[in-house]
């Protein structure tokens, strides 16, 4: 009686657990309330890139990795995930830390003066890159917009544009 309660047991634990894919992977950093990332978000630490950066992180919840070069020709870097601070990654451990956030797609904002070719080459190797790199940060907008279904997006970032420029009168 006792080996057929305890077949019966095993046997529901086992449906059960069929039924939930994650509870069958070992894997520790499949948890769960963590997701991939659809879009890393990838710019230089200027002022219209950098506040395009964080409206789309506002607006989408996406990670954005910042790219500030020193005056040696060097690279610093930082990672914004959602919701914390930065945290500053050496520019080594590039590739480290796109692989860490796994996005579905980068989406670079600038052209070469904003992000290095040579980061590019990088992460197309491995991921899908969007470079949006026109000269009118009204029209990256938009379209960064569009990309991440953010509607505000664009008329947020044309509103604190119009602010930044009316101080800077």
């Amino acid at each position: 009686m006792k080996k057929q309660f305890l077949f019966v047991l095993v046997a529901a634990v086992a449906i059960m657990a069929s039924f939930n894919a994650e509870a069958l992977t070992f894997n520790p950093f499949k948890r769960a309330g963590r997701v991939r990332a659809n879009t890393l978000i990838l710019s230089g630490n200027y002022v219209y890139s950098r506040l395009l950066a964080d409206l789309a992180q506002y607006y989408s919840k996406q990670p954005v990795l910042l790219l500030s070069p020193d005056v040696d020709g060097a690279y610093q870097l930082f990672y914004l995930p959602t919701g914390n601070s930065a945290t500053p990654v050496n520019a080594d451990d590039f590739m480290t830390i796109v692989k860490y956030v796994n996005p579905k797609r980068i989406v670079v904002l600038g052209g070469d003066d904003f992000v290095p070719h040579k980061f590019i080459d990088l992460a197309r190797a491995e991921y899908s890159v969007m470079i949006l790199d026109s000269d009118d940060w009204s029209r990256n907008a938009a379209t960064l917009g569009d990309l991440l279904k953010a509607d505000k997006l664009a008329l947020s970032f044309n509103q604190y544009k119009a602010n930044l420029e009316a101080v800077n009168k």
